[in-house]
């Protein structure tokens, strides 16, 4: 996947969403919501990047100290062609 397929996947989701590759072919969202918003965002991002589907790896709260599912979330996931 390039680069540039998820800086524009980025552009494309809410302001508040922030997409990151990272070194080990996964790619990580932070965003607002559950982990089922984390999916769909996921879910977009590999579309908009040529990939057929998102699996999911992880959905963490960024601040660990709030109780499950509330504040940012950070969603990892790997695109996939299938």
């Amino acid at each position: 996947m390039s680069r540039s397929m998820f800086l524009v996947a980025c552009a494309l989701l809410s302001a508040c969403t922030t997409v990151r590759i990272n070194h080990d072919d996964t790619t990580s969202i932070t965003h607002q919501g559950d982990a089922a918003a984390g999916e769909q965002l996921a879910e977009r991002a590999c579309r908009k990047a040529g990939r057929q589907k998102a699996v999911l790896v992880s959905t963490v709260n960024k601040d660990a100290s709030l109780p499950p599912g509330t504040g940012r979330q950070v969603t990892t996931f790997r695109c996939v062609s299938g």
